[in-house]
């Protein structure tokens, strides 16, 4: 009896334990809710719908320049890859000819592949040469200008240069209704 009441102890000390960590943890993760960045969305994909595009400047793979300007007036798909993300890879040729399509109705298009540990050649290749292609570090230009918070990501920028939908299959979010 008295090791039955001794393990029922111990037992009931070990839930208090975890409830008390598990508090901590909670109280943890809504003091960072909290604290994200003004404009960065709550869904993991970055800016949410309805914000406008910052002020970015980059050179395409093809040595020419993309800035916020370009943009504007039409809509246009944007998808973000990350070498060191094991999905990107295999999204990357659906982008590729979900971006192909949508040219055919004057969706423009734009690629941003991250370059981590891993090398981007396979990305380029498969992404192939109707996309438009930005390649850049961590924190460059157009993941810091989309707020990306994960691979792979996929925004319609409205032709106002607003988000007018984001997600992660490219496809849906040509349904998506322009805001302008």
């Amino acid at each position: 009896m008295a090791v039955l009441v001794a393990a029922v102890i111990v037992l009931g000390g070990l839930v208090l334990v975890n409830l008390l960590l598990t508090a901590a943890v909670i109280r943890k993760l809504r003091k960072i809710t909290k604290e994200l960045p003004a404009g960065r969305a709550r869904d993991g994909f970055g800016l949410p719908v309805g914000a406008e595009v910052p002020a970015f400047s980059a050179l395409t793979v093809a040595d020419t320049k993309v800035t916020t300007d370009d943009l504007a007036g039409g809509r246009t798909l944007v998808g973000f890859f990350s070498t060191d993300c094991r999905h990107c890879l295999p999204n990357a040729p659906g982008f590729a000819a979900t971006a192909r399509d949508a040219a055919a109705d004057g969706v423009r298009n734009l690629a941003v592949v991250v370059a981590g540990e891993e090398e981007p050649a396979g990305l380029l290749d498969a992404l192939g040469d109707a996309v438009t292609v930005v390649v850049e570090n961590e924190g460059g230009a157009l993941t810091d200008a989309f707020a990306v918070a994960g691979f792979p990501s996929f925004f319609l920028v409205g032709p106002d240069a607003t988000i007018a939908a984001s997600g992660h299959e490219p496809e849906s979010l040509l349904a998506a209704p322009s805001l302008t």
